[in-house]
This record gives structure tokens, C-alpha cells and sequence, in this order.
């Protein structure tokens, strides 16, 4: 927590921003101060002088100019400087403001289903943990440093501090860095981050029975009480943390159960039939890189892959058919001259029979080679 104009507070240290000197309290990472239970008064608890006689008196407006009265405040992790100027929330002089915090830890995805900055890429220097306000600090440094040669005394590096008569050159070259486009500053946000929410309630102090009393306490009127005194209430809501994950909307085990489904009601294919289809492809494969001696598994092929046209049978005359069957010995057939059947001796295989219900008339009608006999 970074407080401004603080006077006489136990704080842990100083830290200087863009409105100048600010003091940290619970920053120190290797002791820090936890609590054992949440709600109200078991936190951070001040009351604080803001001392509204000693504001200097403002001549003009500026880059830096307050017009207001009271404390910035901002809460945020350990592991990020601070970034006052942007992100705190004021305070008012003549209320006791109650803050309720509740941490919240938010995970995003890298590359290529989010736009995040790992913790294991290389770190902005001076910082030894990436986060947005280190890397806007950075930008800021390095603007001024190209456009005054001096860097602010809230800057993180080694260069000069810029002397008052620079303040211009430093607001123009902040106005600038602001004026351009996040390409020449693109500030990722981190993979792992830490933030607080807060809601903030508020009663007016002193009441007319305490005005007196902090009167004689402090020696100081009631009229400066209630135009300088303020008590900031800073407590956790509950022992817990709320999580924020990015997931993937949608990723490689959904693609394959919504295929699978598909299929399934569509056409009821499963992957019992994905392996057969495999199974039958190298068949085929297999088909074409042995081939066979009678050329059996080629001709499946060509008709698997190009289909043959069914050719239409060519009509026929019929024949008048004789009601009488004759017997034919195959003897008496192989003695017959081979010009009358067309078929020479032994053009038949042992194991062809002769056909038993062939017609009487045979010499008027053509036949098949294998019409007279059978397997």
C-alpha cells in the first residue's frame, strides 16, 4: 500500500513516484506482516495529518498539478511497483474510509490461445518480476532518456536525475509516449497475476461528541480536525482467494469427441469402422504389390476402382426346342471330327462332364465352348 503525504506513520520504507516521495507498508517480501483473521479491524488501521497549510500554492496547471485535498492509495502485490499516479484511489480529508479487500489471482494462456507474457521470458531490467507497471515504468524511462538524456527520480536505472529546468522537456516526452500507440510500448499482461478488489464505504469524523477530544489530544482546533484529520481502514474481507482461469475454448480432446459424435449419429461410424477402412486400404495396397499369377486380385482392382458397364446380352433367335433328351458318350464325342463343335481333341478338361439335357437339334444354334458339358 503506498501512501502520499504521510506524517509520522510506522511505515516500512520510502519509495518514490511520479507525485514524489511515498511510503510502503507490508513491501518487504522476507518480512512480511500477515494477519490471522479477516473483517474489519484486523488490518491496517491509521489516522493521518494531511497538514493542508503547508500544500504549496498552485501558480498554474500542470502535468503535476493536485487541485484536490487528501491521500492516494493504492494496494497491490509485492512482486510490482508502484504505479500511484494511475491506479490509486483517494482518500478524504474528514472521513474514515473502510476499504474490504479480496485477493484474486487470475491465470491467462500463452500463445497461441492467449496473448500473455511467461514468467520464464527475460525480465525487464531493474525488476525482478515481470508486471505491467514495471514494464510502463520502463517505457517511461527510456522515452525520457531518448528525448531529456535524464531519467525521473521514481525511474528505474543508472542515468542522471533530471534537474528542475527539465521538467518540461520531461512532460513532453511523457506526453508523447502517451500520444502514440501501444505498439512503441506493448506491455503484455503477465501469465500469473495478482490483484486486489476493493469496496470502499465511508462515515464523516470527528462527530461533535470527539471534536473536542481530539482537540485536546492533538492541540489543534476543531476546525482543523475536520479539515485535515482522516482514518483509513484497510482489512480483508475473508482468509481467501478467488481464482480466475483462462481456459481453452475449445481444444484437440473436444474436436475429436464432437467428430466422433457427428459420425456416430449421422452415419454410425465408429472407430471399429475408421480400422476397417484402414485394414481394407492396405489390403488394397497390398493387392497391387504382389501380384498374382492368373491375374485374379488386378482384375478386382480395375473393377473396384473403374466399374465396368454391364453390357446388355444380345437377343437371341430362339430355337425350336425338341421334347425328346438324348444321352451323348463323351467317347463318341471325342471321335467326332472337331470342325463340327468348333472345339479340337483334348481342348476340355478332365473334370468337365457332359451335359445331359442338351437338345437334339445341336447343329442348328451356336454354343459356348462349355454349352455341351458341365462341372
Amino acid at each position: 500500500m503506498q501512501l502520499e503525504h504521510p506524517h509520522t506513520v510506522p511505515a516500512d520504507g520510502a519509495v518514490y513516484t511520479r507525485y514524489g516521495k511515498c511510503y510502503t507498508f507490508n513491501g518487504n517480501k522476507t518480512t512480511s506482516r500477515k494477519t490471522k483473521q479477516g473483517g474489519m479491524g484486523n488490518g491496517l488501521e491509521i489516522m493521518l495529518d494531511i497538514q493542508q497549510d503547508e500544500y504549496l500554492p498552485i501558480w498554474r496547471e500542470t502535468n503535476e498539478t493536485s487541485l484536490e485535498a487528501g491521500i492516494r492509495v493504492q494496494i497491490h502485490s509485492q512482486e510490482e511497483p508502484p504505479y500511484i499516479h494511475q491506479l490509486g484511489f483517494g482518500v478524504s480529508p474528514g472521513f474514515q474510509t473502510f476499504v474490504s479487500c479480496q485477493e484474486q489471482r487470475l491465470t491467462y494462456l500463452p500463445q497461441p490461445w492467449g496473448n500473455c507474457r511467461s514468467s520464464t521470458e527475460q525480465l525487464i531490467p531493474g525488476y525482478d518480476t515481470y508486471s505491467i507497471s514495471a514494464c510502463r515504468l520502463h517505457c517511461e524511462t527510456r522515452a525520457v532518456l531518448q528525448e531529456c538524456h535524464c531519467r525521473m527520480v521514481h525511474m528505474p536505472g543508472n542515468a542522471d536525475i533530471c534537474p528542475p529546468n527539465k521538467i518540461k522537456c520531461v512532460d513532453r516526452a511523457l506526453a508523447l509516449l502517451q500520444k502514440s500507440s501501444g505498439d512503441s510500448c506493448p506491455c503484455e499482461t503477465p501469465c500469473n497475476l495478482t490483484r486486489y478488489g476493493k469496496e470502499l464505504s465511508m462515515v464523516k469524523i470527528p462527530s461533535k461528541g470527539s471534536a473536542r477530544y481530539l482537540s485536546r489530544k492533538y492541540h489543534k482546533s476543531e476546525d482543523y480536525i475536520r479539515d485535515n484529520f482522516l482514518v483509513l481502514d484497510i482489512f480483508f474481507e475473508a482468509l481467501n482467494y478467488e481464482t480466475i482461469e483462462q481456459k481453452k475454448a475449445y481444444d484437440v480432446a473436444g474436436l475429436l469427441g464432437d467428430i466422433g459424435g457427428q459420425m456416430g449419429l449421422f452415419i454410425g461410424a465408429s472407430i471399429l469402422t475408421v480400422l476397417e477402412i484402414l485394414d481394407y486400404i492396405y489390403e488394397v495396397n497390398e493387392c497391387v504389390v504382389v501380384p498374382h499369377a492368373d491375374g485374379v486380385i488386378k482384375h478386382r482392382l480395375q473393377r473396384l476402382l473403374k466399374p465396368q458397364k454391364e453390357q446388355k446380352p444380345q437377343p437371341q433367335q430362339k430355337q425350336p426346342v425338341a421334347s425328346t433328351v438324348a444321352t451323348v458318350n463323351l467317347e463318341d464325342m471325342k471321335a467326332k471330327d472337331g470342325s463340327e463343335r468348333g472345339h479340337s481333341e483334348g481342348a476340355y478338361a478332365n473334370t468337365i462332364l457332359p451335359n445331359h439335357h442338351h437338345h437334339l437339334h445341336l447343329h442348328h444354334s451356336r454354343h459356348t465352348p462349355f454349352e455341351d458339358f458341365a462341372c
